[in-house]
Formats: C-alpha cells, sequence, structure tokens
C-alpha cells in the first residue's frame, strides 16, 4: 500500500525546502499522497477540523524546521491555534510516525521552548536537510519513509486513505511512534533539481534561460493553510509579436488598458513609511526600507527568488486573494549577473512554486508561470526582443492579472514604460487565487545576486 504523508512547515521559515520535498515526494508517493496545502472550506472555515482531518489519512509526518521556526511572529507554537502547532498535536495523538527535519543547519528545540503538548519532542533526533544536497539528502529521507510506512502498515491498520472524518470526530486512538530510524549525519553535496520557465518575452540572450531547468520558490512562499501547498501547472506563452497565442482566449470583458476608468486604487505605497509591512517570504532579511524605496535582494543560482508581500495591507491584499488586479511599480535594479535576474512583480502565489512572475531581465522582460509541483511544460515560447528597458536601468513595469472564461483561464498583461508588451491568456490549469508582491530572482548558472530598489507601488481592483 503507498504511503501518505504530510508536510508542515512555515511560510517565513522553510517555504523553499518544502515546495521543493513536495515535488520530490509527489513524484515518489503520488500527488494524491501527498498532503501540504489544508482548504478549511469543506470543513465550514475550521482550520482546526481540516488539518485534523487530513492528519488523519496520512501514515507519516514531516515536520520542516528552520532557523526561524520557534521565532516566528506572536506566540508560535505557544499558541493554541497555531498552525502548526494543531497539526503535530493531531500526528502525536494519533500515533502518526513524526519525522523532524531541520533544514540548512538548524536546530532541534529543547525543553522549555515547546509547550507540554508537544514537550515529547525536545531533543528528539532530527533528519538533516541542506539545501545544497538537497537531491541527496531527501533520497535518503524517502527511503527511510518507505521503510517506516512499510514495518508500520504491517504491525498496525494504517489511515483509511482518501477518507476523512466529519469536522469534529474524535480520532481512534493509537500507539506512540517508535524511535526515528535514521541516523543523523548530513550527506555530501549535491546540486538540486529544479522546474523551469514558462512564459518568456525577451531578447535572443533569453532564450538558453528559458530552456533551462529551475528551481523557483517564492516563492514564498502564507495564509492559513497547515502547510502551503502546491499544485502542478502547466504552461503559457506568448508569440513574437507579443499577442495571445493561438491556444489563448480573447481578453476578458474588463481589459486593463493603461489608464483604464474600471480600476479602482486600493493600496499606493511610497516606501517613506512601514505602514504596509512588507515582509520576506523565504528569506529572512532580503527586503529593506531605505527611506526612499524598498530594496529587495536574494543571492543564489538556478532560480532562487524571493516574494516581499504587504503583509500589513487593506482591503485583502495582504491575504490569499482571487481578485482581478493591476499594479505597477518603479523598478530600479541594484545588481545581478548579466542575463541572470529578474525584477518586478508576483501573482497569485500559492506559497509553495506556483506563481505567476511578471519581470524585468537583462534586455527582455518577461512573465513566468512557475509550477512548484514538477510538471512538464507543454510548449515553449518565442522569444520577443524588446528596446523600451532604460539605460539607466530604472523602468516602470506594469502587470495585470485577470480570471476569464468562468475560472478556465487567466489573461496576463506586462506593460513597460507605458507600453504593452505581453497579452497572453494561460488556459492550462491557470491559478486563480494567490498572494501577490515584489518580486526578484536570480537565474544565471553560478550563483550572483539579483536585487532591485522598488519605489512607488501603486495596486487597482480590475
Amino acid at each position: 500500500m503507498a504511503g501518505r504523508v504530510f508536510i508542515s512547515y512555515r511560510r517565513a521559515d522553510t517555504a523553499q525546502a518544502a515546495s521543493w520535498l513536495f515535488n520530490r515526494l509527489t513524484g515518489h508517493y503520488g500527488r494524491n499522497n501527498v498532503v501540504m496545502d489544508v482548504d478549511p472550506a469543506p470543513y465550514g472555515g475550521n482550520l482546526a477540523h481540516a488539518i485534523d482531518a487530513n492528519v488523519a489519512t496520512c501514515d507519516a509526518f514531516v515536520v520542516l524546521i528552520g532557523q526561524h521556526w520557534l521565532a516566528v511572529t506572536g506566540e508560535g507554537l505557544h499558541d493554541p491555534n497555531d498552525y502548526v502547532r494543531l497539526a503535530l498535536e493531531s500526528a502525536l495523538r494519533r500515533g502518526t510516525l513524526v519525522v523532524p527535519v531541520t533544514v540548512d543547519g538548524a536546530r532541534m528545540p529543547v525543553n522549555g521552548e515547546l509547550p507540554p503538548s508537544l514537550a515529547g519532542m525536545a531533543g528528539q533526533p532530527a533528519f538533516e536537510v541542506g539545501l545544497r544536497s538537497f537531491d541527496a539528502d531527501t533520497g535518503q529521507l524517502m527511503r527511510v519513509l518507505d521503510q517506516s510506512i512499510s514495518e508500520r502498515q504491517v504491525t498496525q491498520l494504517g489511515p483509511a486513505h482518501g477518507l476523512t472524518p466529519p469536522p469534529g470526530a474524535a480520532a481512534p486512538p493509537a500507539p506512540a511512534p517508535g524511535p526515528l530510524p535514521y541516523s543523523t549525519k548530513p550527506l555530501s553535496p549535491r546540486r538540486r533539481f529544479g522546474t523551469r520557465t514558462l512564459v518568456l518575452a525577451g531578447a535572443a540572450v533569453i532564450v538558453v534561460a528559458a530552456a533551462v531547468v529551475f528551481a523557483v520558490i517564492p516563492r514564498g512562499h502564507s495564509g492559513a493553510s497547515a502547510s502551503g501547498g502546491a499544485s502542478a501547472s502547466s504552461s503559457a506563452s506568448t508569440s513574437a509579436s507579443a499577442t495571445s497565442s493561438g491556444r489563448g482566449s480573447a481578453s476578458p470583458k474588463a481589459s486593463a488598458s493603461a489608464g483604464s476608468d474600471a480600476a479602482k486604487v486600493i493600496l499606493t505605497d511610497d516606501f517613506s513609511t512601514q505602514g504596509s509591512g512588507w515582509t520576506d517570504d523565504a528569506h529572512q532579511g532580503a527586503g529593506t526600507y531605505t527611506g526612499g524605496g524598498y530594496r529587495l535582494s536574494v543571492t543564489g543560482a538556478n532560480g532562487v527568488s524571493e516574494i516581499s508581500r504587504p503583509m500589513n495591507a487593506t482591503n485583502g491584499l495582504g491575504e490569499s486573494t482571487s481578485m482581478n488586479l493591476s499594479a505597477t511599480v518603479d523598478v530600479h535594479k541594484l545588481s545581478g549577473a548579466p542575463q541572470g535576474y529578474g525584477l518586478g512583480i508576483a501573482f497569485r502565489s500559492d506559497g509553495g512554486g506556483n506563481v505567476y512572475a511578471f519581470l524585468i531581465e537583462d534586455h527582455a522582460v518577461a512573465i513566468q508561470k512557475w509550477t512548484g509541483g514538477g510538471a512538464e511544460v507543454s510548449d515553449s515560447p518565442d522569444p520577443v526582443t524588446t528596446s523600451a528597458l532604460h539605460a539607466d536601468g530604472s523602468d516602470q513595469l506594469r502587470a495585470v492579472v485577470q480570471t476569464a472564461d468562468g475560472g478556465q483561464a487567466v489573461h496576463l498583461e506586462l506593460w513597460l514604460n507605458g507600453k504593452k508588451l505581453v497579452d497572453y491568456t494561460d488556459k492550462d490549469r491557470p491559478y486563480t487565487q494567490g498572494y501577490m508582491g515584489l518580486y526578484v530572482e536570480s537565474i544565471s548558472d553560478s550563483s550572483s545576486t539579483a536585487g532591485a530598489q522598488f519605489d512607488n507601488f501603486s495596486v487597482a481592483k480590475l
């Protein structure tokens, strides 16, 4: 019997590792046997019931622990309603195999750092995973999970896969899990895996980048879920004339042309104050207020990225939203290897790797559709050259995202310095909701820093 695994993590702590792990586990166990994002809607919006019901279907519970797993806003694990705590308590109560996984040198909590309901975890040996040795480490982790799940299913009745108890139903008692069957010695480094760019409009030099396999998280990576999910998605493309491809449908009626009267501005920010509370999803300290703008940077290679979101924004902009939006921002490049960076705006990020990214690149612009689940691309976009980029590296980017065809398509537009360069409708499992924010990524083959200073951000509801 195939095992079913629950992945728990904090988006502000280990979102990138969680997305990569989701990719590995779904390829091994199957998409229906890996749980990351928990939807409370079927449980009357009750997150606790949703978490408990999903944990009940799993054979193993993997909890990712990063450097800031304990140091979160508010009470963290000492808050009875903390979603990570709720999930852990549910797994421990049911006797589910709990595998703590420390990421990039993080430590396990010690006595006194955990609430009484989780005290048994203090000092427990943890499986160690490094972002630079991710393939090798997670390969060993999967072998451990395979063996442990198989042994447990032989000795006790496993969960009823595919079934979820009704909200409020009591969990049957189960024996406590035994010792963890692995050593904690870290493995040797190895280059990580990735996915690839789906929509790209740019100069001929970007053609090579469009064919490279990338791993991008935001991808940050938020919201009231038990873990921050990812779902496989596929392609989007744009023609050389920067019009919708043959697969795309006509633009929605509420088409967002420049200066559209239909747009209603719901947030403006010149970053002179910290009122909107821009917060980084994956890399602590990646973003900072400068007094005259907001600087965001990330260092890495092959698709390492960062999203910064306005956590204090009203009108639902600090949360996952399905709103049709148009956003503009002034982007000034700070650093980045030639042909090796992307700077701009992200829309509809699910916190697990699925996101639309509207980017300024080297002598090019691009719309990228990233998929955190590792889905293959059904086609490749044609490059589109542009001379609209300013020589001083300071440009205005405008991004538009609108759901169309009753949720069966999403229309995307990218404008640069008042000129529309990409107009595309994604009909292949489009993203219909998620988080928005500022976005940077390093896409060079060797490690480099991609950074920008953003100013005069404005977003309108269409």
